[in-house]
């Protein structure tokens, strides 16, 4: 009766060597009671069953290596591209045309059975319907071709979907970091072949769900035509030229951002600049102390975490998150402290840098910083460094990955730094200095006009115009020491335009030290034409219409099989949530905000601006990447606002802001300035109409499809 105890609610199988069912994957999960009994449901239904192998005449996947994506060309589908039961293109990159030819194995026909291979969703199956685009795939996805004319494809790819053959797929996957199914698992998975005439029928269900999706895009289409009829932006098409002949008054000190492409310099101009320079040069390596070391947070032990977002644009540190060491995500690793210097490491982010103040001695940092210290530049001036166009730029010239590219510590070593002159060091510093006490004494007033409204009307606001003078004042001090540093490298000669890299007749007063941004992308005439047309209508920022919250980013060590869901970006699209197989604990983080009906989830990081209105309140946790948007303005009604954050009106605006690279991060700060024009309550009603029919269709498509589940499920159990 003891031992009978302690063995409640464990389960035990015993299998013979000369019975196992699989020679790669032999973990007891394997051999799980619910597993066996999905087996043994298969093998008693009636039905004849044949195995993956016996009915393909190929099973294969893409190319492993990673591609070199354009702008245009062959569709080139991802993982996320396969759904359950349709492919998603709006998810999709572009391969050269000789690439494709050169990947003719996974090159994709009309019928073809995607399976996904890799990531938590794996096991997600879709056809290639007739009249699909030229298109090739990712190594992710699994490439069926049937040989055997009595199973239908879409009656594979349903039978995939339903549990029959799903949890076959995650019976024999790796439970691994990213979980995978090995190509060479395929072949033994069963199936189970129903009547002609029922596999014709799931078909028919499966073409109808789909034809009633593309009927829901079009509708959306067709409301996103009418907003920019309305705009009289219908006919808009952005400008491919990514050139712009805009003066320097017009360009690089009106906004500071840096494009090598635009500026036409190489990257071997950049590196002959830091070389020349006529106080010398070292190597990062050499000048610089880079802190590796990972520190394990301590359980019980509250710490400050930055992350990307926390970054603002003048070198600060403009917030964290506070928990538990327990509670942070793993890649908070590393600790910084004052005067340490912390640069992202993310292309796209590269201008992320931030020098650490007293505030946040002892905090915690992600892994996708570098923490660098020198004995050789005060930390003001490694930070102007790092945010200027030459280090910018190289910093560019040495990322390297796929999805997620960033630059590595060797190629941060290999990095020239100019030695700048002790005396400049110094005027740089008090300039850093004297823009950081300015923002903290902003910061600290505006904490006061929080606490002391009545104080704040009594004065009629004089404390506001105080703020915005000294917020005013401490971005000036911090540009004009990456004026003074651009200056004693030689990026910028005054008065003597014909020899700079960068040609301009405009003075800093009148632009760099307004805005500080230096990125010819942010010029580029469709933004000009947007902003134009924009004119012509009243607009509200985004801030003013909606109270914008952030969630979580509990990391993935909080990941659990169950509890409340957890909804990351790749489960956003315009049109919905996809399912999760990612949970959080209750109990852990009962807390935690969640969407309300009609609010409005957008994403800012990775695929920026995608925005989807709930229908419902949702018992669910969204990531960090996506706020929570609640419309706070009897001006906009959600389904349009919605509409207009996923038009190319916000898109444009999001392009502009995070930047052109593949992974981007969209800020807080500059997601509440969004310009959203506000037409007559009429016309948005109308549109709103448009796009609720849009959803009831979609939801319907996707009804008919998990018919077509259950008809394939319920025809194995019963042999009907």
């Amino acid at each position: 009766m003891k031992y009978q105890t302690l063995l409640e609610g464990l389960e035990a199988v015993e299998i013979k060597l000369s019975n196992l069912e699989n020679n790669f994957t032999i973990g007891s999960e394997f051999y799980s009671k619910f597993y066996v009994d999905i087996m043994s449901s298969i093998s008693k239904c009636k039905f004849a069953k044949k195995l993956l192998c016996d009915i393909s005449s190929t099973i294969t996947d893409g190319d492993h290596n990673a591609p070199d994506y354009k702008n245009s060309g062959i569709l080139y589908l991802l993982s996320e591209s396969i759904q359950t039961g349709y492919i998603d293109e709006s998810i999709y990159r572009y391969i050269a045309p000789n690439i494709h030819k050169k990947l003719n194995k996974s090159a994709l026909c009309a019928g073809d059975v995607l399976v996904t291979k890799t990531g938590v969703y794996f096991g997600k199956s879709a056809v290639v319907p007739t009249g699909f685009p030229e298109a090739n795939t990712s190594a992710h996805v699994g490439i069926i071709r049937l040989s055997d004319n009595s199973i239908n494809p879409y009656y594979l790819s349903t039978f995939i979907n339903s549990k029959y053959g799903y949890y076959q797929f995650r019976r024999r996957g790796i439970k691994a970091t990213r979980p995978e199914i090995k190509l060479i698992e395929f072949d033994d998975i069963k199936i189970v072949e129903l009547p002609t005439k029922l596999q014709l029928e799931v078909e028919r269900i499966v073409k109808n769900a789909i034809k009633v999706r593309k009927k829901s895009k079009d509708l959306y289409s067709e409301a996103e035509a009418y907003l920019l009829e309305c705009l009289g932006m219908k006919d808009f098409v952005a400008n491919s030229n990514a050139y712009n002949t805009l003066s320097f008054k017009d360009s690089f000190l009106e906004t500071g951002r840096f494009d090598a492409e635009y500026y036409l310099p190489k990257y071997e101009d950049y590196c002959k600049l830091i070389q020349s320079y006529s106080n010398g040069y070292e190597l990062l390596k050499t000048a610089c102390d880079i802190q590796d070391i990972n520190y394990t947070p301590e359980d019980g032990r509250l710490y400050k975490y930055v992350e990307l977002a926390d970054i603002g644009k003048s070198g600060e540190i403009t917030g964290c998150d506070i928990n538990k060491g327990e509670n942070l995500p793993t890649r908070a690793r590393r600790m910084i402290h004052t005067n340490d210097v912390i640069v992202s490491s993310i292309e796209g982010s590269l201008d992320s840098c931030a020098l650490v103040t007293d505030d946040y001695d002892g905090a915690l940092c992600s892994t996708g910083f570098h923490v660098l210290q020198s004995s050789k530049l005060n930390p003001e001036t490694l930070l102007t460094l790092f945010k200027s166009l030459p280090i910018q730029q190289l910093m560019k010239k040495g990322c390297s990955g796929t999805i997620l590219t960033a630059i590595n510590k060797p190629e941060l070593e290999k990095l020239p730094i100019p030695i700048i002159r002790t005396e400049i060091q110094q005027e740089i510093a008090k300039h850093i200095r004297q823009s950081y006490a300015l923002r903290k004494e902003a910061l600290q007033l505006l904490e006061n006009a929080k606490l002391t409204v009545e104080q704040i009307i009594e004065s009629g606001g004089g404390n506001y115009v105080i703020i915005n003078k000294l917020q005013n004042g401490a971005i000036r001090e911090f540009r004009t020491a990456i004026w003074l540093l651009l200056i004693e490298i030689g990026v910028i000669v005054e008065n003597n335009a014909d020899n700079n890299i960068i040609t301009t007749t405009k003075k800093m007063s009148d632009s760099f030290l307004c805005s500080g941004r230096f990125d010819a992308e942010y010029y580029q005439p469709k933004y000009d034409y947007l902003f134009n047309r924009l004119s012509d209508y009243e607009t509200l920022a985004l801030g003013d219409l909606a109270d914008i919250h952030k969630s979580i980013e509990p990391g993935s060590d909080a990941y659990c099989d169950s509890g409340i869901p957890f909804i990351r970006v790749s489960d956003l699209s315009k049109f919905g949530l996809s399912k999760t197989s990612i949970y959080l604990d209750k109990m852990n983080y009962a807390d935690v905000i969640r969407p309300i009906k009609d609010a409005i989830l957008l994403s800012k990081d990775g695929s920026v601006g995608i925005a989807y209105k709930t229908e419902e309140d949702l018992d669910i946790i969204t990531s960090g990447a996506i706020l929570h948007l609640k419309i706070k303005n009897s001006k906009v009604l959600p389904d349009y606002l919605t509409l207009v954050l996923n038009s190319i009106i916000v898109q444009l605006q999001a392009e502009r802001d995070a930047g052109g690279s593949i992974i981007q991060h969209w800020k807080p700060s500059e997601i509440e300035k969004v310009q959203i024009p506000i037409l007559p309550l009429d016309i948005q009603a109308n549109i709103s109409k448009k796009i609720q029919y849009s959803f009831l269709l979609r939801k319907e498509s996707l009804q008919l499809l998990e018919q077509a589940k259950l008809l394939v499920e319920h025809s194995i159990e019963t042999g009907n």
